[in-house]
């Protein structure tokens, strides 16, 4: 199997992105999971990508306000249009601290031509 680069996010998690707990909405965390995916995906399929799907997600522990979020995305499979990605969500409060996994989730994309339409993914794991 080719080994392919993790793509990496990071975040802080600011006051206006949680929710009265003092801890990040689960919204937010998929919105940036959908991007850095969305990234890997086309990186991968060197061509436009749409999302098609979330397989899974699993929150394992809250995020509290301050915390750094690392959310890493990497390809794990293809298909002849599809790709999926796993997304895993890494978290410290103080970049002293050992990191520790909060999320993790499977996202599907298809690879698009110019008009929106799915086409083979050129590449294979």
């Amino acid at each position: 199997m080719m080994e392919l680069p993790v793509t990496k996010m990071s975040r802080i998690v600011m006051p206006a992105s949680t929710n009265d707990a003092g801890n990040l909405y689960g919204g937010r965390l998929l919105d940036w999971m959908d991007e850095v995916s969305g990234i890997a995906a086309k990186r991968f399929a060197h061509s436009e990508v749409m999302t098609v799907g979330i397989e899974s997600i699993r929150f394992m522990r809250p995020m509290p306000q301050g915390s750094f979020i690392d959310i890493n995305a990497e390809v794990v499979h293809v298909g002849n249009t599809s790709m999926k990605i796993k997304i895993t969500v890494m978290m410290d409060q103080d970049p002293e601290e050992e990191q520790v996994q909060t999320a993790e989730a499977f996202f599907t994309f298809v690879a698009v031509d110019e008009n929106g339409k799915p086409h083979k993914v050129g590449r294979t794991l």
